[in-house]
């Protein structure tokens, strides 16, 4: 009986997981199409209206690139970094659960998420911050 309420709370833990990262994700994305759409349309219109103006814009537009672009590394970085610790979490957790649960060395199948997880954390952790050029923004 004691397995049974283990596994029911484990799978509403994961259904309720999933669930926010699903709707975290649909209230995000309409807000990074909008703001697509509207640099698309500003460099539509400075196309079909070279001059002055133009090139105060398109200097804006890089400036900004370049400001927003240390935030994508430290971002990129991050998210290295928490994948790590996550997947290391995950391994613990399931190694613990199978030494308890399990039979003989079943809970050396939890080393498979730790070790990937002690990979991501350092993978993250050497990403260096550089100054990327404002065409590959």
């Amino acid at each position: 009986m004691t397995n049974v309420a283990m596994f029911l709370f484990l799978g509403a833990a994961v259904v309720a997981v999933f669930a926010f990262c699903s709707i975290v994700v649909w209230v995000s994305v309409p807000l990074r199409e909008r703001e697509t759409r509207e640099r698309l349309a500003l460099l539509q219109a400075l196309a079909q209206n070279p001059g002055e103006n133009a090139l105060r814009v398109l200097e804006f537009l890089r400036e900004e690139a370049a400001r927003r672009a240390p935030n994508r590394v430290r971002q990129a970085r991050r998210g290295w970094i928490a994948g790590g610790l996550i997947m290391m979490a995950v391994g613990a957790g399931l190694g613990g659960m199978l030494l308890e649960i399990g039979d003989r060395g079943d809970w050396a199948v939890g080393l498979i998420p730790f070790m990937i997880g002690c990979v991501l954390v350092p993978v993250g952790a050497l990403i260096k911050p550089g100054v990327p050029s404002v065409e590959s923004t």
